[in-house]
């Protein structure tokens, strides 16, 4: 979801039969909306919800069953009883983040991901976007993998690919006076080094409050119908650091921006 703004210059109309003087003056510039959602992120939100509305009110117990068993991500296919099943292990890494563990876990991914996305999206396009989530959602499977080396446990849920998100807009987010009011101007702000971001004190109170409510969320869980809890606090800060190491060569702005 990408918008692009140009500056372009004033064309001032020439009015006759009437006193009024040009150019006439500018009225107070026009605000930014909050939030000013671009078509990437709208296509996820649409997916997961579908997925959601599938699973919840059309599709049978076992075509629900079989749907989280091969789209959701699971360690043993790895290291484990379940080795053999090639297809959903190239397949799963990915398609387990278009899962959910009900409808609240959807809406607190998608209302997180609408936050943290939009600034990604805006700075690095569509298509780094897309190559990006991708690789967070990776991530984030793999280190819920290594923590739990071939065992039978199912990990669904947005959370690690967003977490990779929220790592990526810590680079930048708060390097200037946009901050979370106006994605499109944060999106144009340079981009921290790694000692930068973690001088910032913006960076570390968010960071601080990224990990507590981590840690609340999964002691809670999220359970899926008939399957063990959902997510995992590991996937999350695997995808973070991804998103935070990795975005620099995603990132066409840079540090040298203004």
């Amino acid at each position: 979801m990408n918008h692009e703004r140009d500056d372009a210059a004033l064309n001032l109309p020439v009015e006759t039969g009437t006193d009024e003087t040009w150019p006439r003056q500018p009225g107070p510039p026009e605000r930014e909306p909050l939030f000013n959602i671009p078509p990437a992120i709208v296509f996820i939100v649409a997916v997961t919800v579908l997925v959601e509305v599938l699973v919840s009110w059309v599709l049978g117990d076992n075509a629900v069953t079989a749907l989280y068993y091969y789209g959701g991500f699971i360690p043993a296919r790895y290291a484990g009883s379940l080795s053999a099943e090639v297809l959903p292990a190239l397949t799963s890494p990915v398609t387990y983040a278009f899962l959910h563990g009900g409808w609240e876990h959807l809406v607190f991914n998608d209302i997180w991901l609408a936050i943290f996305g939009t600034p990604v999206v805006l700075r690095i396009g569509a298509f780094r976007f897309a190559i990006f989530w991708v690789l967070t959602s990776v991530a984030a499977a793999f280190a819920f993998d290594i923590a739990n080396l071939g065992v039978e446990t199912l990990l669904v849920g947005a959370s690690g690919a967003i977490s990779g998100l929220t790592g990526a807009a810590c680079r930048f987010v708060w390097s200037g006076s946009g901050g979370m009011r106006d994605p499109a101007l944060s999106a144009i702000q340079r981009r921290l080094s790694i000692v930068e971001t973690l001088k910032s004190r913006e960076v570390l109170l968010f960071i601080a409050f990224w990990l507590i409510a981590n840690v609340v969320l999964a002691g809670l869980g999220v359970g899926v119908p008939g399957q063990a809890q959902a997510i995992a606090w590991q996937a999350h800060l695997g995808g973070f650091l991804a998103g935070f190491l990795l975005f620099p060569l995603f990132d066409p702005v840079g540090r040298a921006a203004a």
